[in-house]
């Protein structure tokens, strides 16, 4: 038969005159460590507390309720909570204000399993406040396996610092931690990228919001990277928002990023792919309000990616500036394919393979595009098959490019009869139309050879 582990209050471990809490929750915790684990519960109030070990696994701290309990953390360096090497720990229902304690703030679980929070504030800390990875807390280069922790319904607010005397994001998974999933979780108004995992395999953001309410945040929402090699890092985000950052969503290095049902808003790039290694998955998604400040440049997009990426379902909406799909500048070539597939809808141009960067094949297949062109340029590697595509008001303009081909019932509609749908500027006919429709256009193009099954009509009612 299983007993049930104690409950105990950490009011109970308080001696008269102590004024912090510090030394009652550390007894308290030894003691539970000697009975093999338990739940040691804070009632509503505010206690002042400096930073505190967790030193045995099945513990659980619990409020009486984020912001009814409230740990105000002393003026000492360290975490409100931190365990090393253990397993089953949590800390639930109160809030943390670091306002007060220098670097670091709320819970940091190093090399630990099975482990995590739920229901919990962190607010004003300094540099960082949710953090598990698989070097332990204060005991030099010392790691061991980080595996299957959780963060649930947890906020972070006002974190003051980032990478500055060792800060990190508000919410991060970094150093091989394994299967960390962060689910329904909330940053507001920090400093660093909010959500962030490096180097942590099989790290999963579930229904986080990532906020900025103060301008344009120089950080990113969330962000993904990872330069070693010996590490699986696979990160999936799945109906997160961003709003207000420089990059709403980022991948770099050997990360491997998902995205299914996210949204940025308000950002300048609002998915970054920057020197990313492998392809980028982005199923439903939606950016909106996004590029300010990028209308000038050739290399950046408001989607913007110097690798392959498979794209389904993913719309722009009252975009400031052009999408950059295989032109990043700086990035290097690769046979994999990009596809802009099926669903896909974009408002303005989507510019592809400036200098012969990223994907060497593109493919558009199932797209809108109202108001912007598909825009290429120097690309004398690249080969663009544009097929069941729609371009409202918009066509596509180009040079110097291996090979392009429009085909199978793509069609262009427009209101403007003066325009020429496929544009290109230059005399080499490595361009191909072939069973499309153009209504509306003065001329289907100028340099485009024309194949089999196009057929041209004058436009009599507005573009659907």
């Amino acid at each position: 038969m299983c007993l049930a582990q104690p409950v105990i209050s950490v009011l109970a471990y308080k001696k008269p005159g102590e004024t912090e809490l510090t030394p009652a929750i550390n007894r308290a915790i030894a003691d539970l460590t000697k009975r093999g684990g338990g739940t040691i519960k804070y009632p509503a109030g505010t206690f002042i507390q400096g930073p505190v070990e967790i030193t045995g696994s099945s513990i659980s701290i619990r409020g009486a309720g984020s912001g009814r309990t409230v740990i105000v953390r002393n003026n000492q360096r360290g975490y409100a909570f931190f365990a090393n090497r253990k397993q089953r720990v949590f800390v639930r229902d109160l809030t943390i204000d670091c306002d007060r304690s220098p670097i670091e703030g709320g819970i940091y679980l190093g090399g630990c399993t099975a482990s995590g929070a739920d229901r919990i504030s962190i607010r004003n800390a300094d540099a960082s406040s949710f953090v598990v990875e698989n070097q332990l807390f204060n005991r030099g280069e010392e790691k061991a396996v980080s595996d299957g922790n959780v963060f649930r319904n947890c906020q972070a607010s006002g974190q003051k610092r980032y990478h500055e005397a060792g800060g990190k994001s508000p919410f991060i998974a970094g150093g091989y931690a394994k299967n960390t999933r962060f689910e329904y979780c909330t940053a507001t108004d920090c400093v660093g990228d909010f959500f962030d995992s490096d180097n942590a395999p099989g790290t999963v953001f579930s229904h986080c919001v990532a906020r900025n309410s103060k301008g344009t945040s120089p950080y990113a929402g969330f962000w993904s990277e990872g330069e070693q090699t010996d590490s699986d890092h696979r990160v999936t985000w799945s109906n997160c928002k961003a709003s207000g950052f420089r990059v709403g969503f980022g991948i770099s290095e050997r990360a491997k990023a998902t995205i299914q049902s996210g949204e940025a808003e308000n950002c300048v790039n609002a998915v970054k792919g920057s020197h990313h290694a492998y392809r980028i998955l982005i199923n439903t998604f939606t950016a909106r309000n996004c590029g300010a400040g990028l209308e000038a440049t050739d290399t950046d997009g408001v989607l913007t990616f110097s690798g392959p990426v498979t794209l389904t379902n993913v719309r722009t909406e009252k975009t400031r500036a052009r999408n950059s799909f295989s032109n990043y500048g700086g990035g290097s070539s690769t046979n994999e394919e990009t596809i802009i597939g099926p669903g896909c809808e974009f408002d303005k141009d989507a510019y592809i393979s400036y200098e012969n960067s990223g994907s060497r094949r593109i493919t558009v297949n199932g797209t809108t595009f109202r108001g912007g062109n598909i825009r290429y340029y120097n690309g004398q590697l690249t080969e663009l098959l544009v097929k069941n595509s729609h371009f409202v008001n918009s066509g596509i303009i180009g040079a110097r490019i291996k090979q392009s081909r429009i085909t199978d019932g793509t069609r262009f509609v427009t209101t403007d009869s003066s325009r020429t749908a496929i544009q290109l500027s230059l005399d080499s006919y490595n361009t191909t139309v072939e069973n499309s429709t153009f209504e509306g256009y003065n001329k289907v193009t100028n340099n485009a050879k024309l194949g089999t099954g196009v057929r041209q009509t004058s436009r009599r009612q507005g573009p659907r």
